[in-house]
């Protein structure tokens, strides 16, 4: 899926992940939201510290993410953190040496 973000179906999965990671619904992510998103999609092994730096290099200085800021920003930091989250897996399942 991260190779193909800028694809038709790509930018709709991540206006998906966009509208559920927007529980209060007011078309904008705030700094809670993308704590809560990023550790339902299993990235429980990201610090606070790196989760703010995710935020602020997604425009959350302002004290939250549109739509636009997050369609650039979410598919590195999906591709940099799916790769971790296999790793952690595999390593867990006894799949890597």
């Amino acid at each position: 899926f991260v190779s193909t973000a800028d694809s038709d179906s790509g930018t709709k999965v991540l206006k998906v992940l966009f509208d559920a990671a927007d529980k209060n619904k007011n078309g904008k992510i705030e700094a809670e939201e993308l704590e809560a998103a990023l550790k339902t999609l299993g990235f429980r092994f990201l610090k606070e510290k790196q989760i703010k730096g995710i935020f602020a290099r997604a425009g959350g200085e302002k004290g939250y993410i549109t739509l636009e800021e997050w369609m650039e920003e979410a598919p590195k930091t999906l591709k940099t953190n799916l790769v971790k989250l296999a790793k952690t897996n595999g390593g867990d399942m006894g799949l890597l040496v």
